[in-house]
């Protein structure tokens, strides 16, 4: 089952007019944590910009979304630009690098916004909603709830923007370098966090990463965006041999350790 198909893609941005990224077929899996890789301007924030209703990328080529409400075409939406929301507030999370918290808002108040926003707020306050993501990615005791932001180490305003994305009823979750600013154990902490809440509720997360490592460690599905001279124009796309799938004994399809799959991928990067 397939969160996302995508057929024929092309991306640019309106300023430039130049094509950016390719993308003939690809199937996203619903369910599991496929992570986005290239080099520095390949395309991996314009897939996602696309895939999360972002930014309007999308010139030609189809993207195909399998919603709880059905099947949309995400490239013919943004003349519909209430829908385009409703999309985005009901089925769509987000996580950057940067944290974007809300400077005058206590962390217990950022992080409930996006419930609100769902009219889900009250939910959010009763029982222990949000001990598990406060112990597993150490933000709970010494009143730290009630500080303001700036208040906080950097490490400290990453992890909260992250489970400020989480506790949102979501279906897919979209990280661009959630972990750029932090350090490999937490790193660690946030994607297997991650992993812990799609298979729980059956839901997808798409990350940007730069971390191959990482990605070969924790990911479900790998796609590798590489460059591509095509008719004197230079862009990015995705080859097909560069998807890279466990299997069903948790192993690396077509390599026979880890790190195999880690060089391989440095080596088309």
């Amino acid at each position: 089952m397939n969160v996302f198909v995508i057929e024929n893609l092309k991306c640019s941005y309106p300023s430039s007019g130049k094509p950016i990224l390719f993308i003939e077929n690809l199937a996203i899996p619903k369910g599991k944590m496929t992570v986005i890789l290239g080099r520095s301007g390949s395309g991996k924030s314009t897939l996602v910009e696309a895939l999360g209703l972002m930014n309007n990328t999308i010139v030609a080529g189809e993207v195909n979304y399998f919603s709880p409400g059905g099947v949309v075409d995400l490239a013919q939406l943004w003349n519909k630009r209430k829908k385009v929301s409703a999309i985005r507030r009901n089925y769509f999370s987000f996580i950057f690098q940067d944290d974007y918290l809300m400077p005058y808002y206590t962390c217990v108040e950022n992080m409930l916004i996006p419930r609100l926003i769902q009219h889900k707020m009250a939910s959010a306050l009763t029982g222990n909603f949000l001990d598990k993501p406060l112990e597993f990615l150490n933000l709970s005791g010494n009143g730290i709830m009630k500080q303001l932001p700036c208040q906080l180490a950097g490490g400290q305003k990453q992890r909260l923007s992250f489970i400020r994305a989480v506790i949102k009823d979501f279906d897919v979750l979209f990280g661009d370098e959630p972990t750029g600013n932090l350090d490999h154990a937490n790193s660690g902490n946030l994607f297997d966090f991650i992993k812990e809440i799609i298979y729980e509720k059956f839901r997808t997360a798409v990350i940007v990463s730069h971390n191959v490592e990482l990605s070969v460690e924790k990911a479900d599905r790998i796609i590798v965006l590489t460059h591509c001279e095509d008719n004197t124009q230079s862009h990015f796309r995705l080859h097909p041999d560069h998807i890279f799938d466990r299997d069903i004994n948790n192993h690396w399809e077509n390599f026979s350790n880890p790190q195999d799959l880690t060089d391989y991928i440095k080596l088309i990067l």
